[in-house]
């Protein structure tokens, strides 16, 4: 499985990208989120990819955060939807209106996504809603953009890294972080309001669950 790519980015078109990744071209099948947020042409790009095998091809396909990547994971998991269409759902709705919709039981928000039925939005409440409980992504619209190579924010992720958390707490943990920054701001203080408000929602899941 391939579950991430880093390249310079040489081309894009209506729904792809093309990587260079040590020479090779590859082609890969984005979502909206990935498209607003690419660097210029000829700058490095990394994407969280999943890879689709079928008997006439190789499909890849990308992702803003890895986060976004498990929530496609989960969407495709569901009878009746492939890895095309849970990519056009991505591209139609942010991933916290997704999950809100979700749990709130709001078929007439799935119906209203390009080639969600009744049926198969029904699929989706009845198949998706108790894996969803328990996840917190409902302030994340404004900030969920990819977090590009040769930034400050991949350097945070990065450093947050080594700090012991996984590539997808990282990116969540940056991306929380960016509406809460000073107009000036480097690297450390980046940091600081990521690590301070990471454990302030820790600790607020904590006083819930007692609670």
């Amino acid at each position: 499985m391939i579950v991430f790519l880093r390249g310079r980015l040489i081309e894009v078109t209506e729904g792809t990208v093309v990587l260079d990744v040590g020479g090779i071209g590859y082609q890969i099948h984005v979502t909206s989120s990935v498209l607003k947020g690419l660097p210029p042409i000829n700058h490095e790009l990394h994407i969280p990819t999943y890879l689709q095998v079928r008997d006439d091809a190789f499909l890849l396909y990308g992702f803003s955060s890895a986060e976004e990547r498990e929530l496609f994971h989960k969407i495709i998991s569901v009878a009746g939807i492939g890895p095309k269409l849970g990519l056009g759902i991505l591209s139609n709705i942010s991933p916290s209106s997704f999950i809100r919709a979700v749990q709130n039981r709001e078929l007439t928000t799935l119906t209203a996504l390009p080639g969600i039925g009744k049926k198969t939005g029904e699929r989706i409440l009845l198949e998706l809603q108790d894996r969803f409980q328990d996840i917190p992504w409902d302030d994340r619209d404004a900030a969920d953009v990819p977090i590009v190579a040769g930034s400050i924010f991949r350097d945070a992720v990065e450093a947050l890294r080594a700090l012991g958390y996984n590539e997808g707490e990282a990116e969540r943990m940056v991306n929380q972080a960016k509406p809460q920054l000073a107009e000036n701001y480097d690297l450390q203080e980046l940091l600081k309001v990521a690590l301070a408000q990471n454990g302030r929602q820790r600790g607020e899941r904590t006083w819930r669950q007692r609670g």
